[in-house]
C-alpha cells in the first residue's frame, strides 16, 4: 500500500448527514412554485452522471440546455442553491468525527482536500459549521467538467494538490459516485456510513 499523502473528502452525505435533506428542498420548491425546475435538476444529474465535458463552460452549457426550460440557470443559482445554503444552515451540522480526523491528518502533514458534485462549496462548508481553513483545497465537479464518477475530476484533482492517485485516498457515502470515480482514476476509497466514525488508520498508512 503506497503512502498516503492527501484524502479527499466528500461533501454531502459524508462531512454532514444529509437526512431528510431531499424532502426539505422540496418543500422549499413548492414554496417557490418550482417544484418541476426540481425535477429537472435531478433528471439531468443523472443524465450527465459521470460523462466529461472538458471545462466549466462546456458542462454548464449541456446542464442548462437539457432542462428545457426558461430561466433554468438563473432559477439554479438565484433560488435553488441559496435556498439549500439556508436549509443547511438551520438543519445541518458537520457530523462529530470530522474536526478531529481532519486534525490528526493536518499534524502527519497530510493534504486535505473537499471534493463536492454541486457548486458553491465554500458557502455549504460555511452553512455546516465547517472552518475553511481546515481544507487545503476545495473543487467542484462542475468546475473540473463533469459530475462523479467522471475520472478526468478525481485526475485533476490529484494533479492540482501535486500527488500521484495512490496516494490519496477518497472518502465518500456512494459506491456509485465517489468509489466509481475514485476507482476509474485509480484512488484508494473509504466508504463511511452515517453514524460511524470512520478509521483511516486502519485500513491505509497514514
Amino acid at each position: 500500500m503506497a503512502e498516503i499523502k492527501a484524502v479527499i473528502f466528500d461533501l454531502d452525505g459524508t462531512l454532514y448527514d444529509k437526512s431528510h435533506l431531499p424532502l426539505r428542498l422540496v418543500a422549499s420548491q413548492i414554496l417557490h412554485g418550482k417544484l418541476i425546475m426540481l425535477k429537472r435538476e435531478r433528471s439531468v444529474r443523472k443524465l450527465l452522471k459521470g460523462k466529461y465535458f472538458g471545462d466549466k463552460d462546456r458542462f454548464e452549457e449541456a446542464f442548462f440546455s437539457h432542462f428545457k426550460r426558461k430561466n433554468a440557470k438563473e432559477w439554479f443559482y438565484e433560488t435553488y442553491m441559496p435556498d439549500t445554503i439556508k436549509i443547511l444552515k438551520k438543519h445541518y451540522h458537520i457530523a462529530p468525527w470530522v474536526e478531529e480526523c481532519i486534525a490528526n491528518l493536518k499534524t502527519k502533514g497530510i493534504k486535505v482536500a473537499v471534493f463536492s458534485d454541486y457548486g458553491f462549496v465554500e458557502e455549504k462548508l460555511n452553512a455546516i459549521g465547517f472552518n475553511l481553513q481546515w481544507a487545503d483545497y476545495l473543487f467542484d465537479a462542475p468546475s473540473l467538467g463533469g459530475l462523479k464518477p467522471c475520472k478526468e475530476g478525481f485526475l485533476e484533482i490529484c494533479r492540482t494538490m501535486d500527488v500521484s492517485p495512490q496516494n490519496c485516498i477518497m472518502v465518500g457515502d456512494r459506491d456509485d459516485t465517489d468509489g466509481a470515480g475514485a476507482a476509474a482514476a485509480g484512488i484508494p476509497f473509504l466508504k463511511i456510513f452515517k453514524g460511524i466514525t470512520p478509521d483511516l488508520s486502519t485500513d491505509f498508512p497514514l
